[in-house]
């Protein structure tokens, strides 16, 4: 009963909440929150005097994880056993835990989480898709982090604005968790309304500099070259800043090449604006930059921000160098 390869996360846990208990469970991806979401749909599917023991791969020995899984609880009518960070287990502790799953049932499952993507025809990463429960969590994309937002808010019995769930978008990018705390922190900062608009958004969400971040947004939408390097200082005082930053500037030119496409076909502002979250002097704002750039300028700008998100998280080069290379880029005239 394995999982689709790159199913979506509602039908992820429609499944959990409807199949069998399995013996095995196997959530991976680069999206924590919502392998913790999954881990815990299974957690509720067990009496809530159930025993939860936690180990952690590269730390714990695996010989702790075989003996607390299946090994029955003189306290608990039942024990659920995790085993986190499975990215890390080394290829003798993949080969134990496979021949032990042959000896293993429902009765008292393994959760294993790993970070990334694994190889599903490993060993023991294998027994898990083929006889147990796998299933992949991948980041949303930009454009889907919105949508994330005003999910979040209805859980929470909240009403967002969409030009709110955009900027939030904008701030934090599309990590699930970050996200979810921070509408928490909005939701207290208007508590008791549960109405939350953009300028709550502004008002509260964290120290990242996000008016800095939105000006340099807009001198690069301007190709104000000389004005976006000297905000670029500002913004990256702090280097750990720089991926919340990039994904802002990407998530900006993003609207600017829907924009653009939307001119193309002639369709009216207001149109626009409700299709983007827009309005005001906002959506005008936006409008003129993105007459300033031609759609192979888009293209290339969000190529090579992907490109510096890359290098982001793996080179050694430092943050601001990189970023200057990308300012003096996209502020340089179309032939």
């Amino acid at each position: 009963m394995a999982a689709p390869r790159f199913p979506r996360p509602e039908d992820v846990f429609s499944r959990l909440s409807k199949e069998p208990i399995a013996a095995l469970y196997l959530f991976h991806g680069d999206e924590a929150y919502l392998i913790d979401r999954a881990v815990n749909q299974v957690r509720s599917r067990l009496p809530q005097a159930a025993l939860v023991q936690t180990f952690h791969a590269g730390q714990d020995p695996v010989e702790a994880v075989l003996d607390a899984w299946g090994a029955p609880s003189l306290f608990a009518p039942q024990t659920l056993v995790i085993l986190r960070s499975a990215e890390q287990l080394k290829d003798e502790e993949r080969e134990r835990l496979g021949k032990e799953a042959e000896l293993r049932d429902a009765g008292q499952p393994l959760v294993v989480c790993a970070h990334g993507r694994v190889e599903l025809n490993r060993k023991f990463f294998s027994r898990c898709a083929k006889t147990g429960f796998a299933a992949e969590f991948r980041r949303p994309f930009a454009n889907q982090v919105p949508a994330w937002a005003q999910r979040f808010a209805r859980e929470r019995k909240l009403r967002l604005s969409d030009e709110a769930a955009q900027l939030l978008s904008e701030l934090i990018g599309p990590d699930l968790l970050a996200l979810s705390t921070e509408l928490d922190k909005v939701a207290t900062f208007v508590f008791p309304d549960t109405d939350i608009d953009a300028r709550a958004v502004e008002r509260c969400t964290g120290n990242i500099h996000q008016h800095e971040a939105f000006e340099l947004a807009d001198a690069l939408g301007l190709r104000d070259q000389k004005k976006a390097l000297g905000l670029l200082r500002q913004v990256l005082s702090d280097e750990r800043r720089a991926l919340p930053v990039l994904h802002a500037l990407v998530g900006h030119f993003r609207r600017l090449w829907q924009l653009r496409d939307a001119q193309a076909q002639g369709l009216p502002e207001a149109h626009m604006g409700r299709a983007l979250g827009l309005r005001g002097q906002r959506l005008r704002r936006l409008l003129n930059q993105s007459r300033l750039y031609s759609v192979p300028d888009l293209r290339r700008v969000l190529h090579r921000a992907a490109a510096l998100d890359r290098r982001l998280k793996s080179a050694r080069t430092p943050a601001g160098v990189l970023f200057d290379a990308l300012v003096l880029d996209i502020c340089a005239r179309p032939r």
